[in-house]
Parts: structure tokens; sequence; C-alpha cells
């Protein structure tokens, strides 16, 4: 039955979850109690999450200055930034963890690379065959195009120079599905060690059961970052640590960390 809980066998830890039932009865999602146990788990450990949030905000800045590298640039460092969810999940079950666990992403980063690009690859082709050209260049390649505003006398001139227009709403909502729909094939390559294209059609398969529940609470991660952002930026150290956290507890909650097919 639909948000129906999976049976208590199926949630024993040991024996981990079943991917036929998670799929035939579905689950429940729980938002806020998300962000809340992310919290906690960032409060475990402050100055890690600080520190290695600040470690990798220096890489991605140095990725995005170098031209065409930019475009892959989350890509290149999904599996460095994968070693949040190692060290959440480290803390969550009360495992001896140290800074350098934040680095352990990188022992599997090939995998961690490939589930990160197609991905990357997927919503490019989608900005360019449905968004256009000047959309692609200015969304996905981060070029912003020079336009000469005076020489256009009318707003579906404007929306063609500029790339923003139905096209382009069309591509950007596509976009976001697709982010949605794949936001657990990373724990999937990192924790049960699914090839990329397995852990891509499971994301969607558990995902799509209850697709406006994980919009709903990416809205809800959304508005908690943009408090912290209020906060003259520096809020942003506590959430967006605590959003990664959150997304962790949410994929255990739901898929749990030994799943069986």
């Amino acid at each position: 039955m639909e948000n129906q809980l999976l049976d208590s066998d199926m949630l024993n830890k040991d024996e981990g979850k079943s991917l036929s039932v998670l799929l035939s009865n579905g689950y429940q999602t729980q938002s806020v109690e998300y962000i809340k146990k992310g919290f906690e788990i960032f409060k475990q450990n402050i100055g890690g999450f600080i520190g290695f949030l600040i470690v990798i905000g220096i890489a991605s800045s140095i990725i995005n200055a170098i031209p065409f590298v930019k475009v892959i640039g989350m890509a290149l460092l999904a599996p460095v930034i994968a070693g949040f969810y190692i060290v959440a999940k480290m803390i969550d079950k009360n495992e001896v963890h140290s800074f350098s666990n934040f680095f352990d992403g990188t022992k599997n980063y090939m995998p961690l690379f490939i589930v990160s690009i197609i991905p990357t690859i997927i919503i490019g082709v989608v900005m360019l065959v449905v968004g256009g050209w000047a959309y692609f260049k200015m969304s996905f390649l981060g070029i912003q195009p020079k336009i000469n505003f005076n020489g256009l006398v009318s707003l579906s001139a404007i929306s063609t120079a500029t790339g923003l227009g139905a096209r382009a709403g069309l591509a950007g909502l596509i976009a976001f599905v697709i982010t949605i729909l794949f936001i657990f094939s990373t724990f999937l390559v990192l924790f049960e060690r699914f090839e990329p294209m397995k852990a891509i059609d499971i994301s969607r398969q558990i995902i799509a059961k209850k697709f406006f529940n994980w919009v709903g609470f990416m809205f809800l991660l959304a508005l908690f970052n943009m408090l912290g952002a209020i906060c003259l930026l520096v809020g942003l150290l506590v959430t967006v640590p605590t959003s990664i956290c959150a997304i962790y507890v949410a994929y255990e909650d739901v898929v749990g960390l030994n799943l069986r097919d």
C-alpha cells in the first residue's frame, strides 16, 4: 500500500531493506525531521564540517577559474564532496572518525565521478536541445552574452538574445526534474558499490515513488539556506553542511545502508 512503512523485518539493519518491497510498498518521508537530525549530526563535528566546506569552496573556485573545465567542475569534485556523506554516516553510526575521512570518497573516485557526470551531460543536452544555443551557453557553459539592448525593440527579441524564454523555462524545469530523480545515485555508488548506471536507474525508481515529497524537501533546504545567506553569508557555514547531512539522513531513512535486490 502507498505511504506504508516497510515491515519491521525489512528494517533490520543487518539484513537491509529490499528494493522490490521498497518500490512496491512505498515509503514515508519526514522532511523537517531530516533537517533536524542533519543539524544534530553537524553539531557533533562543527569544525570538521566547516573546515571541509571551506576546502571545497577553495577547490571549486580554482576549477571555476579554468575555462571549459568549470563545466564539469561539480562532477570533478563529486568524489571529494562525497566525504560529507561518509563522515555523516560515521557520526550517525557512532564510528570513530577524523578529518582525513572527509577525503575517503576519492578512494572510489571514478565511479563517483561517472555517476555525477552522466546527469551533467544529460542536463547539458536538454539545455542545448530544448533551451537553445543562447541558453546553453549562458546556463551550462557560463558564457555571458554581450547584448546591445538598444538594438532590441521587442520582448521576443530580448528573450532570443538572452536565451530567457519559454524554451529556457522548459529546459530548466526538465533539468530540475533530472536533478531530483538522481539525488540518491551517489549514495548507491558510495554505500552499495553499485555501478553508476544501475545507481542512476535505482535512484530514479525510488525518487519517482514520492517525487513531489522530494521536491518539497529540496524546497525546504533551499529556504533553509536562504536564511543562512541572509545572515551575512556566515550562516551558510551552518546551513550548507546541515543540508548535506539532511540529505544523507533522508537516504538512510528511506533506503538504508545495506540494500537488498
